[in-house]
């Protein structure tokens, strides 16, 4: 039995909603701690670290920081779109028949974040999650998510199967460093998708630097894409199945 974490942020562009996450082992959790907390003495950081106060005077230890990720030969980056413009966003129901709430929107949203995060269904894997805190407007609606994802895999491995998702705990980012670290990467990534050049001279920077790594070291030792990207599509467009 494997046992991943998943480490995540949201970002809103202008006709984009964002999720992204950083994917790792309980071993390259603490592997990336102690290279976060390296920086952090290096440089003298005791700040928040956001993509939104990245500086030119900063972008030194901007680096450092998303290089724990970048230098890490394990772990990945799943990247989630959501065109809050197009029709089928503006018209989706979760709940046929009642009148969708963002959090409706977003938990279903969510859980296809996790299907596609997680991978094919398999009963040998187990998962920690670990969302910023405030994504919804009550945290209890993580309970909905993790619901209806431990219902997908009991379906399909049986009521005795154990829970796939041991754990949904949203966490306060300003005191958790793997999700300080999704939400930097979360800027960059966003804008080498969009192939946008962020104004501020830090970000773009950093968003070239992120993207040369990643181009010139596509994939895990274990052969596994580092970044991957997918796109919300409606329910009954959705497929996810057991694997053969």
């Amino acid at each position: 039995m494997t046992e991943y974490e998943l480490y995540a942020d949201e970002r809103r562009t202008d006709r984009y909603f964002w999720l992204g996450g950083v994917i790792c082992t309980d071993s390259g959790r603490s592997r990336l701690l102690n290279k976060l907390a390296d920086v952090r003495s290096q440089y003298s950081l005791a700040r928040e670290m956001k993509w939104a106060k990245i500086s030119q005077a900063y972008f030194d230890a901007y680096r450092s920081w998303v290089d724990a990720f970048l230098d890490d030969q394990f772990a990945r980056y799943s990247l989630f779109q959501i065109d809050r413009s197009s029709s089928e966003w503006r018209s989706f129901q979760p709940r046929p028949g009642r009148r969708p709430t963002r959090d409706d929107q977003l938990a279903s949203a969510y859980y296809q974040f996790l299907l596609v995060t997680f991978g094919p269904l398999r009963d040998t894997k187990r998962w920690w999650v670990y969302p910023d805190a405030g994504l919804f407007s009550k945290d209890p609606v993580f309970d909905r998510v993790e619901f209806l994802f431990n219902r997908t895999y009991k379906r399909a491995f049986g009521t005795k199967s154990s829970r796939t998702i041991r754990l949904v705990r949203p966490s306060d980012s300003s005191a958790t460093d793997l999700i300080q670290l999704a939400d930097v990467l979360l800027g960059a990534f966003t804008c080498k998708v969009l192939d946008v050049r962020p104004s501020s001279p830090g970000k773009a920077r950093l968003v070239a630097h992120c993207d040369a790594v990643i181009s010139d070291s596509p994939t895990t030792q274990r052969g596994l894409p580092r970044l991957s990207v997918n796109r919300w599509v409606p329910a009954d467009q959705f497929s996810y199945g057991r694997p053969r």
